[in-house]
């Protein structure tokens, strides 16, 4: 029975070429390097206004990667999400290993549609973390920027939502909900 790694690490061999393997496959330890050392080699988007890995994965990977002060569940929050984030792209990166062929707006996409559900994931879910948590993740994000982004804030405001009914979410409801009303 093959394990999910073992078959991300099958994607990853179909698209990147021997001696760059290692930069493509996702490590126990959270790094990420692999935005700008695999990602954005294997879907070259540079100069395009749908360029995601380097300007939003890298940057937004590395504030949380570096983020001080997190709670134990926060931390194991963090490094769950971001291995999430990353195995749902490689499957999306060109089989052809052409980076040319890589459409740039739909990569972005689906980089973006990937992330509510990395959030939420039941092992590991955001909505269960203490309101310490969510203030040092939500200043993490660059929230004014996020308020300004479409796309940031849609999924903000649907990670929000859904951890406004999750039974679970009940230290963090206060901020949930100034988050809401600052997103409508």
């Amino acid at each position: 029975m093959l394990t999910k790694t073992a078959l991300l690490l099958g994607a990853a061999m179909a698209i990147c070429p021997l001696p760059s393997l290692s930069q493509c496959v996702n490590t126990m330890t959270p790094t990420c390097g692999v935005y700008t050392s695999c990602f954005a080699d294997r879907c070259a988007c540079d100069g395009s206004p749908f360029e995601y890995f380097k300007s939003y994965g890298a940057k937004y990977c590395t504030a949380f990667l570096e983020l001080p002060g997190l709670s134990a569940k926060g931390a194991a929050w963090r490094n769950a999400t971001l291995k999430c984030l990353q195995e749902k792209i490689v499957p999306l990166l060109p089989k052809d290993g052409q980076s040319k062929s890589c459409n740039c707006q739909q990569m972005q996409l689906s980089a973006f549609d990937s992330h509510v559900a990395c959030y939420t994931q039941p092992s590991a879910s955001i909505c269960e973390l203490d309101v310490s948590d969510w203030q040092k993740i939500l200043a993490a994000t660059d929230p004014v920027k996020t308020l300004q982004d479409q796309k940031s804030r849609k999924q903000l405001l649907v990670v929000a939502r859904m951890c406004l009914v999750d039974p679970v979410a009940v230290q963090a409801k206060d901020v949930i909900q100034k988050v809401i009303d600052k997103l409508k």
